[in-house]
């Protein structure tokens, strides 16, 4: 059995008969007011000091030490030294009590290999299953 009940109902209607506050006004404030922000922090913005407030860090930054690194390699006909990259942490999996992990694929394979008995071994002639003859 199913059933589907289909609601077609507003924001504004939802939220009254759920008993949220309306926050529409709040909403137009906080918009209005980072609005205002962001056009005076635009109209005194210089780049020129913000690079030379923020250099030092600029600096530090490995994509900038790459960046200076490739073009010293360019001018110099040098390649750059790769920095060590850190070696990425390999998760632990987290299994239930008695739960056996899944074998591998080529642990699949040589395990079935194992347990499958080489026809010419054991003096059987006839028609092998992997040739399909």
């Amino acid at each position: 059995m199913q059933i589907k009940i289909e609601i077609d109902v507003k924001p504004e209607e939802l939220r009254r008969f759920l008993g949220l506050p309306d926050v529409a006004g709040l909403q137009e404030d906080v918009l209005h007011f980072l609005r205002e922000k962001l056009g005076a922090a635009s109209e005194s913005f210089d780049p020129a000091s913000f690079v030379k407030d923020n250099l030092q860090t600029i600096r530090n930054s490995g994509t900038w030490k790459k960046f200076v690194a490739a073009a010293k390699a360019r001018t110099t006909g040098l390649v750059p030294e790769a920095p060590a990259a850190p070696a990425a942490k390999k998760r632990a999996r987290v299994r239930p009590a008695g739960a056996r992990p899944r074998p591998r694929p080529a642990a699949a394979k040589a395990r079935k290999q194992q347990e499958t008995p080489d026809p010419a071994a054991t003096g059987e002639a006839g028609v092998s299953a992997e040739s399909g003859e």
